[in-house]
């Protein structure tokens, strides 16, 4: 019972593992990962056409596509009159760790590297307002990293490419670490970072104090506000998640308007007086479907009429193309998907997993794995735990009860202190097979004989003292038991004949070797009495049939005797008679 138990809570652990990596295949709406962008899972995406009913005024239009192998994980885009500035997401790769400079074809036209040890997350880019620098957003943080960072950065250099990026470390006010993608420079130059979150409203951090260039204690940051991105129905890779999780942001040329993009849509807000901080955290903003695989940057273009994209291409097939496109900025806002009809078809026939956050299916893998690796391991420990354990008394591990406590059962043969306990076939002290008595037990009343009715010999078990038990009838004073019916032979008198086989009477040679006054035991010595010892005393030894002297009788075919009562010779037959005799009969 014990291992069925266990066996069966083994099955429901690895069950409860198999569900957990199922749960973590279905999460996934898509090929595409969610997670190295947001939560370390890869996977392939593939472009998606833009739902219908999207507020997209027309489909986007490709600048060019990106070919050079180092750039196939591209997190931030900036338009120049020239052509392009990009950085790739996290690498550690020297030649990936670099600030490339496009043309208008998308061939790299320059790579610059960065001071010091580079980089540890790159994710976003930005112009200042006076389009002289260039901003760097090195504050990626993935929720699945092993160590979060204690402290993020931005990196600033020229336009121009004319000199290497500078650092500058940036903290959160409380100590914890947050994944940030997106990047502003407001008016007073200073840079402001916006969270990248998985459901509910992004932070907006920004220093507070001057910065610090170099390899410095980093200065702490301070929240100014939270943006909350109004719902859409935007077809994208990572469903629910894909159209909260904010992956860049960018301002117009004459800073009057700022962007925000996730993976689904472009957010655009209008900002009066360069507040930005109060555009995001109290305007409405104008909707714009996004349409490219994995995008997660975004760009105005130089005269501010258009918005520029390109993808991850981390996440998608090695064959897919990486390009530039351009989107018509909508004048759309967002819809009211309440009053939606196509929000309320989406919602009637979608999956119980759209309404999931990322962190609601982290946490729901997460603990069918923990469930499922605590099933196997009380399984195991059931099962071990089981084998180690010693049996109870009187009880194998079958569920048999072989003892005392069994005493209350009958199967038929008898209590197990009353079974016999020695010989072959009837031979041995102890009682024969098939029902023999020990011999030599206490005193009582007379037991059966080995087989068919034999008694053991021994006064103390109803025969008279000095005499062996009968076989098959046999009277006092007769030899010790044989083969199939021979009593045990203890305390036999003088003379005491040999153990009937089948009921034959004595006249026989001792067949168990014992001396005079014994009755002769078993076969090759069964338990006879030894001579002139005490009732019940131990057999003869055991001994073969012997070579030589005179020949033993043939007794095959003749009947058992039957004695009279007047002690003479057994009627039926004499002693010595050959086949066919009769003799006296009754």
């Amino acid at each position: 019972m014990h291992r069925t138990v266990s066996s069966v809570t083994v099955a429901l652990g690895l069950l409860g593992a198999t569900v957990a990596v199922t749960g973590a295949a279905l999460a996934a709406p898509s090929p595409a990962s969610a997670a190295t962008a947001a939560t370390g899972v890869s996977g392939a995406a593939a472009a998606v056409p833009v739902a219908a009913g999207s507020p997209l005024v027309a489909a986007p239009k490709k600048q060019c596509s990106v070919t050079d192998s180092r750039l196939r994980e591209l997190s931030g885009l900036v338009v120049t009159k020239t052509g392009y500035i990009v950085v790739n997401d996290s690498t550690d790769q020297p030649d990936r760790k670099r600030v490339f400079y496009l043309g208008k074809d998308c061939q790299v036209t320059r790579a610059v590297p960065y001071s010091g040890g580079g980089p540890f997350d790159t994710e976003d880019l930005a112009l200042s307002p006076d389009k002289k620098t260039l901003w760097i957003a090195d504050t990626g943080d993935n929720i699945t990293s092993r160590q979060r960072r204690e402290r993020v950065a931005v990196w600033s250099m020229p336009v121009s490419g004319n000199e290497q990026p500078k650092l500058h470390r940036l903290a959160y006010p409380d100590g914890k670490p947050r994944d940030a993608e997106a990047l502003l420079i407001g008016d007073d130059k200073l840079p402001l970072i916006i969270t990248k979150v998985t459901a509910g409203k992004a932070e907006i951090f920004t220093p507070d104090g001057p910065l610090k260039t170099g390899d410095t204690e980093p200065v702490p940051m301070k929240k100014v506000g939270d943006v909350e991105l109004p719902k859409t129905d935007t077809e994208n890779p990572l469903s629910t998640f894909g159209r909260v999780a904010i992956t860049g942001a960018a301002r117009s040329p004459d800073g009057s308007r700022v962007v925000l993009r996730t993976y689904a849509d472009a957010f655009e807000y209008d900002v009066q007086n360069g507040d930005i901080v109060g555009a995001l955290t109290t305007g409405t903003p104008r909707v714009t479907a996004l349409a490219d695989p994995f995008g997660e940057a975004i760009s105005y273009s130089t005269d501010g009429k258009t918005f520029l994209t390109v993808s991850d291409a981390g996440h998608l097939d090695d064959n897919d193309p990486v390009d530039i496109l351009a989107y018509t900025p909508s004048t759309e806002g967002p819809k009211n998907l309440t009053e939606d009809p196509d929000a309320v078809k989406n919602a009637a026939g979608g999956s119980w997993m759209d309404g999931l956050t990322l962190n609601d299916i982290t946490y729901l893998i997460a603990t069918i794995g923990v469930l499922g690796a605590l099933l196997v391991g009380a399984g195991i420990f059931g099962i071990l735990r089981s084998r180690k354990r010693p049996a109870p008394a009187g009880k194998d591990r079958d569920g048999d009860d072989d003892g005392p406590g069994s005493a209350g059962k009958d199967d038929g043969f008898g209590s197990s202190q009353d079974r016999p306990r020695g010989g072959v076939y009837g031979g041995a002290p102890s009682g024969g097979v098939y029902g023999g008595s020990p011999t030599g037990e206490g005193s009582g009343g007379a037991r059966p004989g080995p087989v068919y009715g034999g008694r053991s010999g021994g006064g103390p078990n109803g025969g008279y003292p000095g005499q062996g038990g009968g076989g098959n009838g046999a009277r006092p004073g007769q030899g010790g038991g044989g083969v199939y019916g021979g009593g045990g032979g203890g305390g036999g008198r003088p003379g005491g004949e040999g153990a009937p086989v089948y009921g034959r009477p004595g006249g026989g040679r001792p067949t168990g070797g014992g001396h005079p006054g014994g009755g002769a035991g078993g076969v090759y010595g069964g338990g006879g009495g030894r001579a002139g010892g005490p009732p019940g005393g131990g057999g003869g030894r055991a001994e073969p049939p012997r070579r030589g002297g005179p020949p033993e009788p043939d007794y095959r075919g003749r009947r058992s005797g039957r004695y009279r009562e007047d002690g003479t010779e057994p009627y039926g037959q004499a002693p010595g008679g050959n086949y066919g005799y009769r003799g006296d009969r009754y």
